[in-house]
């Protein structure tokens, strides 16, 4: 290998690598922010490494979910005492600690039913927590009022927050018995809990699925009449499909709305799926692979009586399985990630697609980004999986169909 031919291909693989980690870039932004404090998520200062990643704090998340009921997922079961220490290296001011009560709540059970003592061991304060409620509980959220005469403190726990409270630190915790698993995925599991996302998901997957399977019927159909079946006005007929794309999907956005409202089919799977059956896309992604198609197959077919539909089974659609599968990918990715559609036609929770229901963590306080982005991961996982499942059709699909 030559010295310039070794340095032009080192060039090229520095470019590809550079182009790829920007295209990455923003994935593990969203994994990162995913496993973030919600005040590491709102830094104005970006936090590569959040502190959930951290091995050095799983050991530390462990013992205290054991201590509250389970090493890997924690709680605060009833009879057990959680103890947090504070490294400060001298005597001080005693911490001030309590349970922050639920916004909006008069009381909570877990900051009435909780015993909490503090004592100072050579270089660090004791904090035990002792769930003497009669219940059991997911999360021990807790604060700490921290002395700001201390020149210096190490929480053996990082803290979620750190506010200045006169001349005190807020030293803030979402749980202090959080398990290994729930220290680091501590937003996908709230994230889980705060909306039926079950339910969501069952519903994009339904719609999305119909659409796929019904629209890929729809459009072979079509597709084919359209490539090997010949019929007056045959041309006339492909402009006028094709003019369809010119229309912007907002113009019908009234219309189809009235049209459902008019049939009762608001907050239904039919106004999710129907109005989205049809795909000129898909008709003119298929006749162009049947196009591509030798035509002495299909006359062969003929001579040996073969009728149409015969041919469309046994000879189009077997031979245009790439397209096929480009032509599910690209609707089961434009069902699966509507939003302002659903946002049309449903207005019961019931019927929300997955999309929809990300709104849950933005609201008139502000957004919640860590369990906003957890979430989202979640969300684009089927998505992601069902590329690296097909993506080798996918590619084919693309290059036989001549889409540049």
């Amino acid at each position: 290998m030559t010295p310039p031919y070794a340095l032009s291909r080192l060039l090229i693989y520095l470019v590809l690598s550079v182009g790829a980690i920007a295209m990455a870039f923003p994935f593990y932004w969203m994994l990162a922010t995913s496993l973030k404090s919600p005040q590491e998520a709102q830094q104005a200062r970006p936090i590569w490494v959040p502190e959930r990643l951290k091995p050095a704090n799983w050991r530390v998340a462990a013992r205290l979910g054991a201590e509250g009921g389970s090493p890997l997922w924690g709680g605060y079961q009833d009879g057990r005492s959680v103890t947090l220490r504070i490294y400060t290296g001298r005597m001080g001011p005693e911490p001030q600690v309590f349970i922050p009560t639920a916004v909006g709540a008069f009381s909570d059970p877990r900051a009435e039913g909780t015993q909490i003592r503090t004592r100072y061991q050579e270089d660090h304060w004791e904090i035990t927590f002792t769930n003497v409620s009669g219940e059991s509980f997911r999360l021990l959220p807790a604060v700490v009022l921290l002395s700001k005469s201390y020149a210096s403190y190490r929480p053996e726990l990082p803290p979620d927050a750190v506010r200045s409270s006169g001349d005190d630190w807020r030293l803030e915790w979402v749980n202090l018995a959080p398990g290994a698993l729930g220290y680091v995925f501590h937003n996908y599991r709230e994230a889980w809990l705060a909306a039926p996302f079950g339910r969501y998901f069952f519903n994009s997957f339904i719609t999305a699925g119909t659409q796929v399977l019904v629209g890929l019927l729809l459009a072979a159909m079509t597709a084919f009449a359209l490539a090997r079946i010949e019929f007056p006005g045959k041309n006339l007929v492909w402009l006028m499909i094709l003019a369809t794309l010119m229309i912007p999907g907002e113009v019908l956005l009234i219309p189809s709305y009235i049209l459902l409202s008019r049939l009762e089919w608001i907050n239904t799977y039919y106004a999710l799926v129907v109005p989205w059956l049809a795909s000129v896309f898909g008709i003119f992604l298929l006749r162009q692979f049947y196009l591509s198609l030798p035509r002495d197959l299909f006359d062969a077919a003929r001579m040996d009586g073969a009728s149409y539909w015969t041919q469309l089974v046994r000879i189009a659609l077997p031979l245009s399985i790439p397209g096929l599968v480009t032509y599910g990918i690209f609707t089961f990715l434009g069902a699966y990630n509507a939003l302002l559609w659903p946002l049309i036609v449903t207005d019961r929770p019931e019927m929300y697609t997955i999309q929809r229901g990300l709104q849950v963590f933005i609201g008139e306080a502000g957004s919640d980004y860590g369990a906003l982005m957890a979430a989202s991961t979640l969300a684009i996982l089927p998505i992601v999986l069902g590329y690296f499942l097909a993506q080798k059709q996918f590619i084919q699909g693309v290059a036989r169909s001549g889409i540049k």
